[in-house]
């Protein structure tokens, strides 16, 4: 990935050169105008001339101003829609590492305390651990987490793995017995709680 800096001035450059041609198209209309209604007044009265040429120099004034503006939002498009490209490509990135860490010997640790947060979170008793198909593979320690679980919530727990598998780069979603109550605690969820705050700081980052 480029630097920081490098990404800034391909910013900058770009909607600067976007700013200067049609800036540029908007002055080129102007002299039309204005050479345009020269001619047409040479042959009338000198007064009438200056009208004419007064009309000409304000309706290319009221273009130029419109063009002007029209240059500026678009090179301020520019900016933001490469800006959005860039944080969506780090929180695409960030997808991907997790997705490479779900394969890795410490997955199963964090996918476990995962499960036990959540869990005591519901207050422990009879709950439903549901994990994508991969995870359900793993050998999770469900009867360690519900004794453990037990002593953190006084409450007896048993956790069992449901046989439906869900959609998700990782992470777990505890259901009570009943299914009225979920904890999503998934990285895609943790992902899309936190999205508002990984896009400010990513901004941060590769725009200050």
């Amino acid at each position: 990935m480029e630097s920081t800096q490098a990404i800034t001035r391909e910013l900058l450059q770009e909607a600067k050169n976007t700013a200067k041609h049609l800036i540029q198209e908007a002055k080129d209309a102007v002299k039309d105008i204005v050479e345009k209604q020269k001619q047409s007044g040479a042959s009338r009265a000198s007064e009438a001339t200056k009208i004419i040429l007064r009309k000409a120099e304000n309706e290319a004034g009221m273009i130029k101003l419109s063009m002007t503006a029209e240059a500026k939002m678009k090179a301020n498009w520019t900016v933001l829609s490469k800006k959005e490209k860039w944080i969506t490509a780090v929180i695409n990135e960030t997808k991907n590492r997790l997705k490479t860490f779900t394969r890795s010997k410490e997955y199963i640790s964090v996918l476990e305390k995962l499960i036990k947060n959540a869990s005591q979170i519901l207050c422990g008793r009879e709950l439903e651990v549901s994990l994508n198909e991969r995870d359900s593979t793993l050998p999770l320690k469900l009867d360690k987490l519900s004794r453990e679980i037990s002593k953190k919530t006084n409450l007896k727990t048993k956790l069992s793995l449901s046989k439906k598998n869900i959609e998700a780069i990782g992470g777990v979603m505890i259901r009570t017995k009943d299914g009225k109550v979920i904890m999503d605690n998934t990285f895609d969820d943790i992902i899309r709680r936190r999205e508002k705050d990984i896009r400010l700081k990513t901004a941060k980052i590769l725009f200050k």
